[in-house]
C-alpha cells in the first residue's frame, strides 16, 4: 500500500511543524558569560566601558562586564559581583538612563 501524493504532502507538513515547534521550545540554560566575579573596587584603574548583560533563559543572573585600560594600554574585561556598592551604584544610574548606550559615560563618570 503505497501512500497518495496528498497523504505524504500530509505527512510532510506535520513532521516540518513538529520540527518547528521543537527547534523553537529549545533554549539553552546556564550558559551565563560570568562564573568568576571580582567586586567593582578591586579595579584600581580607569573604566572606559560596561556592559549589562540581563537576567534571561540563558542565564538567571544580572551580569555586569566593566572594561579597563591596563598599564600597558591594553583594554581588559572583567565580571563585576553586581551586590557590591559601587556596581549597585552603576547599575542604578543605568537604570536611570533607560539604558541608553550612547549615555554610557555618564555612569562611568558618576
Amino acid at each position: 500500500m503505497g501512500l497518495a501524493k496528498k497523504d505524504g504532502a500530509l505527512l510532510l507538513a506535520v513532521v516540518a511543524a513538529v520540527c518547528i515547534q521543537l527547534y523553537q521550545a529549545q533554549h539553552v540554560v546556564g550558559r551565563c558569560r560570568c562564573y568568576e566575579e571580582v567586586r567593582l573596587m578591586a579595579i584600581k584603574r580607569n573604566i572606559t566601558d560596561f556592559q549589562v548583560k540581563e537576567k534571561s533563559a540563558a542565564c538567571s543572573k544580572i551580569q555586569l562586564i566593566v572594561t579597563f585600560m591596563e598599564a600597558n594600554s591594553t583594554a581588559v574585561e572583567r565580571c563585576v559581583k553586581p551586590q557590591g556598592y559601587k556596581a549597585k551604584q552603576l547599575l542604578k544610574c543605568w537604570e536611570g538612563i533607560n539604558k541608553n548606550e550612547s549615555r554610557k559615560m555618564e555612569c562611568i563618570n558618576h
